[in-house]
């Protein structure tokens, strides 16, 4: 009786580029739609968080007879500096900054009772509880991964070098914080710190009635610099070149994410002057306590 053998055939090393081939053209229409996907969900992230925020300011404006949160605060030489930035405990150091100094995002953490998170300090050193103090680049460098509404859904994209620390401690963010969560920089309209050379235009409190157009008002908007958005010009001379420094167009289509005080969230192209941020953009701020801060075309 015969025996029929049976030849079994390999994968050619023309079939094999065929499927190789069809492989990398199936990835190369998948990944370009994961990525847009990807981006639109940091998006949607970044928008729910500002959207939070937003409903905290109007929570603060309620217990605080209407008082707008200062976007920078310096308690240091009150009596009674309040909770915001204080030692916590008592005795402790923050990793940065001094105490009862600091910016918009410590006083809504400590509003909203968002803490305490104990931090990963060196051994001999009291430890530092973020109870009154916002999580900051010391605390992400640690492996910080729990969600902060004060940060954005997207990274840092734009990390300036020689940068000092964060704003409102430094000049903007070190090098060693490109990746970590992008900030929100507030509007330096609110800030509360004393007037000096360097920032002569603050040291006011605003209270909800004086602002005159607040669907126009820039409270704060995704930053490259920290919690504290900058001027170019201290003197705000009503000039072309007059400009908000710090913001970051981190988003699909070169977009920032802004809050305004009417607790609206909207996407805003890059711009060139703060001139035409308020007129070409109808986005507002200085002066939100007048019709307009540059005089109309």
């Amino acid at each position: 009786m015969l025996k029929h053998s049976t030849i079994r055939r390999g994968i050619t090393i023309v079939e094999m580029l065929v499927v190789i081939s069809v492989i990398a053209v199936l990835l190369g229409i998948l990944l370009p739609a994961l990525n847009v996907a990807r981006r639109n969900a940091l998006w949607a992230t970044s928008q729910a968080n500002l959207r939070e925020i937003g409903q905290l300011l109007v929570l603060y404006s309620g217990d605080n007879r209407e008082a707008i949160v200062p976007t920078a605060f310096d308690y240091s030489q009150n009596l009674l500096p309040g909770k915001p930035r204080s030692a916590s405990p008592a005795g402790a150091q923050p990793p940065l900054g001094p105490v009862s100094v600091g910016s918009w995002t410590d006083i809504l953490w400590t509003t909203a009772k968002f803490g305490p998170i104990a931090s990963n300090m060196d051994p001999g050193v009291t430890a530092w509880d973020y109870r009154f103090d916002s999580p900051d680049a010391t605390l992400y460098e640690s492996g910080f991964e729990q969600k902060n509404i004060f940060r954005s859904g997207e990274s840092l994209q734009n990390v300036a070098a020689g940068g000092t620390g964060a704003t409102p401690f430094g000049t903007g963010p070190l090098e060693i914080e490109k990746g970590q969560p992008g900030y929100f920089g507030g509007n330096p309209f609110f800030d509360a710190r004393a007037a000096t050379s360097a920032h002569p235009y603050s040291g006011n409190y605003w209270v909800t009635g004086q602002i005159k157009r607040p669907e126009a008002s820039m409270y704060c908007m995704d930053s490259a610099v920290g919690e504290l958005l900058t001027v170019n010009d201290p003197t705000l001379a009503l000039n072309t070149t007059l400009n908000l420094t710090g913001a970051e167009w981190r988003y699909s289509g070169g977009q920032a994410l802004a809050l305004f005080l009417d607790g609206h969230v909207d996407g805003v192209a890059e711009w060139d002057s703060l001139q035409e941020l308020e007129i070409d953009f109808g986005v507002r701020v200085f002066a939100l306590d007048k019709n307009r801060f540059f005089p109309t075309p």
